[in-house]
């Protein structure tokens, strides 16, 4: 398994229509062999966007780059409206996911003000 880690710099104005894009583009990435996908935005105000992918190879990652189907998701409007940095692969030799903890929060709920 790999992660790829990318910093983008996303308008203020274009965030919605970011996050719906990526939302938008799941299914096409999942049958390309995408295992997740995060968008992760700093808890203070400024800095940059990070998102997060997982796939089970660098095999299966390239084969994704080299798709017709990449090439129509990256042309696109909010794609171009994006700015973004290199990615950069991760090897995964051990950690864990809690998935049955994952499919109990909401990606997209508030964060509290203060934490017990």
């Amino acid at each position: 398994m790999i992660i790829c880690l990318r910093t983008v710099a996303v308008p203020a104005a274009w965030r919605q229509r970011y996050l719906d894009w990526i939302a938008a583009g799941r299914a096409i990435r999942e049958d390309h062999g995408i295992l997740a996908e995060l968008v992760c935005e700093p808890a203070d105000t400024g800095g940059d966007t990070v998102v997060i992918t997982v796939w089970s190879s660098h095999e299966v990652f390239d084969a994704w780059i080299a798709t017709p189907h990449r090439d129509a998701l990256t042309a696109s409007e909010v794609h171009q409206a994006v700015q973004y940095q290199p990615i950069t692969r991760y090897e995964v030799p051990g950690g864990y996911l809690n998935l049955p903890g994952l499919t109990v929060h909401q990606p997209t709920a508030p964060i509290p003000e203060e934490m017990p």
